[in-house]
């Protein structure tokens, strides 16, 4: 999965994360700040997982239909003809990323959800992947992707400027479609850094 990592506004970078398979990224500068044998996203099996959303909101609309609704994003991120999240985008600083490739928190999860067999790909840390206040939106009605998502009032820096206008932070994307998030793909660690 491509995960890139560019220069951004003063003190943070710009990610971008690409859900669509993509062609490898040929000249990234990943292997001169992380470890070689940290570059990875694990597969896991946990059957148990999917309890963690059952805590969750789900929105009453989809991703698309709560857009300025429920929520805003920073950047705009990208759905296919039938609303399924294909790439989005946002911003942190570069020692998150460091530390999120560092810790192996992307990751692929194997589980069981409302009876269902789901991927679980994760954007984040766990605690904030699993947090009981995040909400869940799905990507169509069919109710077979869903995206796991942080909402806080927008700030710059640690002062909150607008406390009514929230933010969304994707944390997860939960899929039972192979098809359009295929697992050979998924998993393959493509972190692709740019500092220049």
């Amino acid at each position: 999965m491509r995960i890139s990592c560019s220069p951004g506004f003063p003190g943070s970078m710009i990610g971008s994360i690409h859900l669509s398979p993509t062609e490898p990224s040929s000249k990234t500068q990943i292997t001169a700040h992380i470890d070689p044998e940290l570059i990875a996203i694990p597969y896991v099996t946990d059957p148990n997982f999917g309890s963690h959303f059952d805590a969750m909101k789900i929105m009453e609309g989809t991703y698309q239909e709560e857009f300025h609704k429920s929520y805003d994003v920073e950047f705009t991120i990208d759905v296919d003809h039938k609303g399924y999240i294909t790439r989005f985008e946002h911003t942190f600083p570069l020692e998150r990323y460091f530390d999120l490739i560092r810790t192996q928190s992307y990751r692929v999860i194997h589980t069981n959800w409302r009876g269902q067999s789901f991927h679980v790909m994760t954007y984040s840390y766990m605690e904030e992947v699993i947090n009981p206040n995040n909400v869940l939106f799905r990507c169509t009605h069919a109710e077979d992707v869903f995206v796991v998502a942080e909402l806080v009032p927008f700030r710059v820096g640690e002062v909150v400027k607008q406390p009514n206008n929230l933010f969304l932070h994707f944390r997860a994307l939960i899929s039972a479609r192979d098809d359009l998030y295929p697992m050979d793909y998924m998993c393959q660690p493509d972190f692709d850094l740019h500092l220049d």
